[in-house]
């Protein structure tokens, strides 16, 4: 049997052998028990990676994005969101967990303006902005990033190339209806270098990128546009080690500059050492808004199945009564 997969403890646990591909060649093939994680990372990376993901504390911070008690109904008229509030601040990693559909993707779009929010208000500088579509949120002045789960289907366009999608959301707010090809040309080279987006050239069509190369376009062209908030939905999905490392570090980035971000992710690792607190849903619900710092995976675990961190709480402490 052969197995193809980016992610390290699968290979471990499974795998009797491991051949480690970089760029189309074949680097080394080993056997599992004879080697270590960080051997494998680094023959993947092409060189030593630091695992560590670094959060800052910052205290100066401001209340920028609010959801009060928005409900979303799926094509079925079911809720796909229920009575969801929160805050978001500047200078916050938001992260949001939970098992898959649980509401997450409604949540990201319904704050982007994509799909229809049935109750509720959501507020940007306290503006209200429900029933605004994305091209009128811009009109309004506020600046917002969003990176879909769905890179190549809402993200961008796969047949154009780098310069073009780059420049996609630039189009509206030209004075004329032809682009100057200058600058975007320059803007696309100064993304791509920036970003060591690893591609043959700016006018390669961006379907024939990896993965991650792919991602990075796309941030690239997000945080080019100096979002206040920036929405993402599993941004490191089926990108290699290399790569998420260097997703998680562009979003420290945003948030030391005062960008607000929500960060939805699967890997409740990532969640706890990127984020500065985490907002579980279950079947659409909030079961709890958490510190990081203050919780362990097992309780955000049970909050992804519906408890709630009283019930939590009063089970630890009964726990400690039968001991």
């Amino acid at each position: 049997m052969v197995i193809i997969t980016h992610k390290l403890n699968e290979v471990m646990e499974i795998s009797d052998r491991v051949t480690v591909l970089r760029k189309g060649k074949s680097i080394e093939t080993l056997n599992t028990k004879d080697v270590k994680v960080s051997q494998l990372i680094e023959l993947v990376v092409g060189k030593k990676v630091d695992l560590s993901i670094s959060k800052d504390i910052i205290e100066e911070k401001t209340e920028i994005l609010k959801m009060d008690d928005v409900t979303v109904l799926d094509p079925e008229g079911k809720n796909a969101l229920e009575d969801v509030s929160f805050e978001l601040c500047t200078h916050e990693i938001l992260g949001v967990a939970g098992v898959a559909n649980s509401g997450q993707k409604e949540l990201c779009e319904a704050i982007a303006g994509l799909i229809k929010v049935n109750k509720g208000r959501i507020f940007f500088d306290e503006q209200n902005i429900v029933g605004k579509t994305p091209r009128e949120i811009i009109r309004l002045g506020i600046r917002m990033g969003f990176i879909p789960e769905d890179r190549l289907g809402m993200g961008l366009v796969a047949s154009m190339d780098i310069v073009h999608n780059i420049i996609l959301k630039d189009y509206q707010n030209q004075p004329g209806i032809v682009l100057r090809r200058g600058p975007c040309i320059e803007k696309a080279k100064r993304i791509v270098q920036e970003l060591d987006i690893q591609t043959p050239g700016i006018t390669t069509p961006v379907k024939k990128l990896s993965g991650g190369n792919i991602q990075k376009v796309l941030l690239g062209r997000e945080i080019d546009s100096s979002p206040r908030v920036l929405i993402t939905a599993y941004p490191v999905r089926g990108l290699d080690i290399g790569a998420s490392y260097k997703i998680y570090d562009l979003l420290n980035e945003q948030k030391k500059k005062g960008v607000a971000v929500i960060f939805v992710g699967e890997d409740l690792d990532v969640l706890m050492d990127l984020c500065d607190r985490i907002m579980v849903l279950c079947h659409g619900k909030v079961t709890g808004i958490v510190d990081p710092e203050k919780v362990t995976k097992d309780d955000i675990g049970l909050l992804m199945t519906g408890h709630s961190m009283e019930e939590i709480e009063a089970d630890k402490k009964e726990g400690e009564l039968d001991d």
